[in-house]
């Protein structure tokens, strides 16, 4: 009587396990998520297996492959897309699955938003006190015009990429053009005399 008692409960453990591990096998699933419309890959797609917490993440192609088990539920999502529920089916006839899953475009339009100047709620006396309300086109016009302003802003401003660069090759080819020999001086440039002396007459060597 004892033998077929634990013969009996050991055949119940028996199929008892090999039907749950029939349930709850793991399978490699794998596949692409595409755009609807276009059929391109949605980059860095995430998978969320719902019922156990897990979260895989799709290549740039879309492409993706992780483990995942019989009937789990994954939730495709991604940024700018619409999100996906995937049931994955509970009886496989491998323990490997491809799918190819569609997501659908999604525009968000976010309420428009100004940036203020005075960082913080508690700057914004100070700067209503400091504010300077603007002058029409042409006044602004010619206080940014202004020839001691600009003349102000040239001694300040460094050279920007265009000029440092052909500044640098002009030298380049100074040296490249008198390599070998001694480069000609400018004080026997009778060209470079007349317009220093132009100069002086203008009075740019005067102390402003």
């Amino acid at each position: 009587m004892k033998k077929t008692t634990i013969l009996f409960f050991a055949l119940c453990a028996f199929g008892f396990s090999s039907y749950a591990q029939k349930i709850d096998r793991l399978i490699q699933f794998s596949g692409y998520a595409l755009t609807a419309d276009s059929l391109m890959g949605v980059p860095f797609a995430h998978i969320t297996i719902v019922n156990r917490g897990r979260v895989a993440t799709a290549g740039p192609d879309g492409f993706f492959s992780f483990a995942a088990r019989e009937a789990d539920t994954l939730y495709f999502t991604c940024v700018g897309f619409s999100p996906v529920r995937y049931v994955i089916p509970a009886k496989l006839e491998n323990e490997k699955f491809s799918v190819i899953q569609m997501m659908t475009k999604s525009d968000i339009y976010l309420p428009n938003t100004i940036i203020y100047p005075w960082g913080g709620r508690e700057n914004f006396p100070q700067a209503f006190k400091d504010l300077h309300l603007p002058d029409d086109d042409i006044q602004r016009a010619k206080r940014n015009m202004d020839r001691e302003r600009l003349a102000e802003l040239g001694e300040k401003l460094e050279q920007d990429g265009g000029e440092a660069s052909s500044l640098a090759l002009r030298n380049s080819s100074a040296r490249t053009y008198y390599y070998g020999q001694t480069p000609p001086q400018n004080i026997f440039n009778p060209l470079a005399w007349a317009e220093f002396i132009r100069a002086w007459k203008r009075g740019d060597f005067k102390k402003k």
